[in-house]
């Protein structure tokens, strides 16, 4: 909150659920079964896949304790639509990033406990998806044990038709700069950003850290669709870069690109370490709004 007041941007307030939970609530002789199943596909190389799966849908048939589900809703008693993030104790480590490998859910009707409870259990679950399991096998981690997940709850921070996701590294490690800021951005929300499956590129921009930051646009945006968080739920919304500012009108792009540097630079100086950070910035008829998600610093 120090540093959000002192550089003007917005950290939306949060719950967390810890690591601890997750090992509690997930028992029983159908996920020990699954799991024995998986660390046996593991060691034969043999349909991994289906033994991942298998793990997942043991855990969908889990549930969360009504206790958590409670704490959540009065927790957070001005919010009607949450995201419900990952966070494991098996990612951003030194060695291995894991940036990517798990399951966050957005758009959570947070009124409705079934259905928040089947966006903590996806997450849970996320930590056995194909390319979580294989990327803890490559890094010679275990497979289960002495892992688990925590699960951030926020409000959502959206604005329809007025959002920007970004990911910035206050380092442009791609270049091995650390002079430079370097951001992605994209129309809506930043599950476009984080997804493989949408075809398109982001607006990608290197910020240079010292006045006059100059701004270089590496690429414009592509993707043909944004995620809107619109009243009726998340949509994937058809994008008209004919008519979307951040195509048509340079400076204000550049503008966009040295606000949300200036964070970045501003979040580095006061962990005082390189740091990849998560926001989405908002275009409110009262001004522009940044809103920092995520910051974790950079690994690899």
């Amino acid at each position: 909150e120090k540093l959000a007041q002192q550089l003007g941007f917005k950290a939306p307030k949060g719950l967390a659920i810890p690591f601890g939970v997750m090992k509690s609530a997930i028992q029983g002789s159908d996920f020990q079964s699954a799991l024995k199943g998986l660390e046996a596909a593991l060691s034969k190389n043999a349909d991994v896949e289906a033994a991942a799966q298998a793990v997942r849908a043991a855990i969908d048939k889990l549930s969360v304790p009504n206790s958590i589900l409670s704490e959540i809703q009065s927790g957070l008693p001005g919010a009607e639509r949450v995201a419900v993030r990952s966070s494991a104790n098996s990612e951003d480590l030194e060695k291995v990033s894991g940036a990517g490998l798990h399951d966050s859910v957005l758009g959570v009707d947070i009124k409705d406990q079934s259905k928040l409870q089947q966006a903590i259990l996806q997450v849970w679950g996320s930590m056995f998806t194909l390319r979580a399991v294989q990327s803890r096998y490559a890094a010679k981690m275990p497979l289960y044990d002495g892992i688990a997940m925590g699960v951030l709850i926020q409000p959502m921070v959206s604005l329809s038709g007025h959002a920007y996701a970004f990911i910035a590294f206050s380092k442009d490690a791609v270049a091995k700069n650390d002079k430079a800021v370097y951001i992605e951005m994209c129309i809506g929300l930043g599950e476009t950003l984080a997804s493989a499956n949408e075809p398109g590129t982001p607006y990608r921009l290197v910020v240079q850290k010292d006045p006059p930051h100059e701004v270089q646009i590496a690429s414009l945006g592509s993707f043909s669709n944004g995620l809107e968080d619109l009243p009726s739920g998340l949509q994937h919304v058809r994008v008209d870069y004919s008519k979307e500012r951040l195509s048509t009108d340079k400076d204000y792009l550049l503008q966009i690109a040295r606000d949300v540097a200036k964070v970045a630079i501003g979040i580095e100086k006061g962990y005082g370490a390189a740091m990849d950070m998560e926001g989405v910035v908002l275009e409110r008829g009262s001004g522009r709004e940044i809103h920092l998600v995520q910051a974790r610093p950079i690994v690899g």
